[in-house]
């Protein structure tokens, strides 16, 4: 609530920095393999943010038709910050269903959510469907004099198959109209977003990999209402110590004070090299090149890493991103990321 609109805050070099910072591809691969787990990757985006992104899982079977799972996420950009820690229990119903319920505690009531899902695995096959009551009993045990006049609730659905060479999915999240009365600052806050995603996964050495996103935000309070469009596409591979890969992104977003659109361009190569056990380098070349609103948008940089690791443990990485395109003010910022696994 506190930023309608957010696209202004977005400079020539954002979008590039988001995915020059981003984890290997071998990274995301022993992640996603893995059940209980720790990682994070925090990135210096200007003299002010730092971009943020962490996640924690534990996943624990309590019987043999009961599991229990923990989640803590954290996102933070100069679009949203967002912080969950997640409870969920899922039992096993028979013919392949499971019933899930979930939730986030907090220590003030209203800013609990409850949600409730039904999932169905068979042949390698997956349907899901899950809604999430969020700030569930916010106008009953509110301690503010805020109120919702329309509550939030976020739909969430998912599908996944085995397709010849690999696996397939799709899936979307709806986060439903959602209006919160404010009376201290004398306003009504309006919230919408729509996202969905799909791509393949190809098995074998090459690991190609291709995933569409789409989004759709509407935002508004008394002063003014914004709105954006997002389609994305990224594709990549390994190959052996290589990571070629692509994206592209077309952006359009309006207010009544201004509109808004930008398309980009962005190929990278990674080259990972084992210097000596649990030592690897890493050097990475990213580009950009694009339009925002009728303006050239070219950048180049190049990212140089080393990362340790500690046999199926963890591993530990520091890298440094330096501006091609601007040799007189080389170093553009940095990262540090790391994985472990319990």
């Amino acid at each position: 609530m506190d930023r309608v609109d957010t696209e202004p805050l977005f400079d020539s070099e954002y979008f590039l920095d988001l995915r020059s910072f981003s984890l290997p591809r071998d990274w995301e691969r022993a992640w996603d393999a893995s059940t209980s787990g720790y990682r994070v990757n925090g990135a210096s985006l200007d003299c002010c943010d730092l971009y943020t992104d962490q996640g924690l899982k534990f996943v624990r079977r309590l019987t043999a038709g009961l599991e229990f799972r923990f989640r803590f996420t954290e996102l933070s950009d100069k679009d949203r910050q967002e912080t969950h820690h997640w409870l969920e229990l899922e039992q096993d119903l028979g013919r392949g269903f499971s019933a899930e319920l979930f939730g986030e505690t907090s220590f003030r009531k209203e800013d609990a959510d409850i949600g409730a899902g039904l999932r169905w695995r068979g042949g390698g096959w997956e349907a899901r469907a899950r809604r999430n009551a969020v700030d569930f009993n916010f106008n009953s045990r509110g301690s503010t004099t805020e109120r919702y006049d329309r509550k939030p609730y976020t739909d969430e659905l998912l599908l996944a198959a085995p397709v010849p060479g690999g696996r397939a999915w799709a899936a979307a999240e709806f986060d439903q109209p959602t209006r919160r009365r404010i009376p201290a600052q004398n306003k009504v806050f309006g919230y919408r977003r729509s996202r969905a995603w799909s791509g393949w996964e190809g098995s074998g050495d090459l690991a190609p990999r291709v995933e569409y996103a789409y989004e759709h935000q509407r935002k508004s309070d008394d002063a003014y209402h914004s709105e954006r469009r997002v389609h994305g596409v990224t594709a990549s591979a390994l190959w052996g110590s290589w990571e070629p890969g692509l994206g592209f992104f077309h952006r359009s977003a309006w207010t009544e004070l201004a509109r808004y659109k930008r398309w980009e361009v962005q190929p990278w190569l990674r080259a990972r090299r084992e210097l000596r056990p649990g030592l690897t380098g890493e050097v990475a070349p990213f580009l950009s090149l694009g339009e925002d609103r009728a303006r050239l948008v070219a950048e180049a940089k190049t990212n140089l890493a080393v990362e340790w690791s500690f046999g199926g443990r963890g591993r530990i990485g520091l890298n440094g991103s330096f501006d091609l395109d601007t040799p007189n003010k080389p170093w553009d910022g940095g990262n540090v990321r790391a994985m472990f696994f319990f």
